[in-house]
C-alpha cells in the first residue's frame, strides 16, 4: 500500500511540476509582474533549447511539433485543484477506530479538449482529483479514506472588462470513495460556478443539483442535508501569498449544518509553496459527510 502511495504521489509531483501552465496563469492574477512572464518564457525556451541541442532534427514541421509536445509535457495536462501533501494533520474531534494525527494529500489535474466550439471562447475540459487520508502513524499504516472526483466542464470567459464577472463554468462532477457495502459513498452533481473579482478579491459562488438515484442504489440519501446546495469561495492574493476561504451551509435553521475551510499558501521557492489548511464542519470526506471534523494540517503544495 505504501508503494502505491509513493507511486501515485510521484505521478502527482511530476504532473504538477512539469505541467503548470494553469498554475502560472492563476499566479499571474495575483502578481502581474514581468517576473512571472519571464519565468513562463524561460520554461518554454529551456524546452526548445533541449529539443534543438539533444534531439535529432526534423524537417517536417508537423512531426517536429509532435515530438516537441511529447518531449515537453505529458499530453498537455495541467494542474487543476491544488496539489498538496500534508504530512501531519490533527483532528481535534475524536472518531472511533482512527488516530487523530494522519497524512492528507491531494492530486488534481485537467486536460483541455476543445476550444471555441460555439464561438464564445469557451473551453471544454476533463479533470480528475483524488483526495486521500492516510493513517500513517497507526500500526500497519492503512489508508482510511480516498475520494475520487472525475469531472467534465465548460469554462466560458466574460469579455466585459468593466464587469466584476470574469468567467462562467458549467460541469458534471462524480464523487465516490470506491468502497463496498456499508462504507460505500457516492453522488453525482451538475453545477454552475462563476468567478467574480472586486478589487483584489476573487469570489467564486457555486451551486449544484444532485442527480437522483434509485433508493436501493443510494448510499447517502441525506447528503444534501450536510453538504447543502452550493458553496462560496473567497481568494485574496497578496504578494507571494494566497489566502482562501470556503464556506458551505444547508440553510436549514432548525438543523443547521455546514463547513468552513481556510487555506494559506506562501511561496518557498519556484513551484513550491508552504501550505496550512484548517477545516471545521461536515463533508471533509465522503465517509465523514455526516460527521463533524475539526482539523488543521501543515505541509507543501505544488500548485494552488
Amino acid at each position: 500500500m505504501k508503494i502505491l502511495f509513493l507511486t501515485g504521489l510521484l505521478c502527482g509531483v511530476i504532473l504538477a511540476a512539469e505541467c503548470d501552465n494553469t498554475t502560472k496563469l492563476e499566479n499571474a492574477l495575483a502578481d502581474e509582474t514581468p517576473t512571472v512572464k519571464d519565468e513562463v518564457i524561460s520554461n518554454i525556451q529551456r524546452k526548445e533549447q533541449y529539443f534543438d541541442m539533444y534531439l535529432n532534427e526534423y524537417t517536417d514541421n508537423e512531426t517536429r511539433n509532435t515530438v516537441f509536445q511529447i518531449s515537453g509535457s505529458f499530453f498537455d495536462i495541467d494542474p487543476y485543484k491544488p496539489n498538496y501533501l500534508l504530512p501531519i494533520t490533527y483532528d481535534f474531534i475524536k472518531h472511533e477506530g482512527r488516530q487523530r494525527a494522519e497524512v492528507a494529500f491531494q492530486i488534481s489535474f485537467k486536460k483541455d479538449l476543445l476550444y471555441d466550439l460555439f464561438g464564445f471562447g469557451e473551453t471544454f475540459s476533463i479533470a480528475y482529483t483524488q483526495r486521500s487520508w492516510w493513517q500513517l502513524y497507526k500500526h500497519s499504516s492503512p489508508f482510511r479514506e480516498t475520494n475520487y472526483l472525475p469531472e467534465f466542464y465548460v469554462s466560458v470567459p466574460w469579455y466585459n472588462n468593466k464587469s466584476p464577472i470574469k468567467n462562467y463554468k458549467f460541469g458534471f462532477l462524480h464523487e465516490s470513495n470506491g468502497q463496498d457495502e456499508e462504507n460505500s459513498r457516492s453522488w453525482n452533481r451538475l453545477y454552475m460556478e462563476a468567478v467574480l473579482q472586486y478589487k483584489g478579491i476573487f469570489v467564486n459562488p457555486r451551486v449544484w443539483y444532485r442527480i437522483s438515484e434509485k433508493a436501493e442504489d443510494d448510499d447517502n440519501s441525506d447528503i444534501l442535508e450536510y453538504m447543502g446546495y452550493g458553496d462560496l469561495t473567497f481568494l485574496y492574493p497578496y504578494k507571494n501569498q494566497l489566502f482562501k476561504l470556503l464556506v458551505r451551509n444547508n440553510f436549514d435553521f432548525h438543523d443547521n449544518k455546514g463547513a468552513v475551510q481556510v487555506d494559506w499558501t506562501f511561496l518557498l521557492k519556484s513551484k513550491m509553496f508552504g501550505y496550512v489548511q484548517y477545516f471545521d464542519g461536515y463533508g471533509e470526506s465522503l465517509i465523514d459527510y455526516d460527521k463533524r471534523t475539526r482539523r488543521i494540517g501543515i505541509g507543501l503544495a505544488l500548485s494552488r
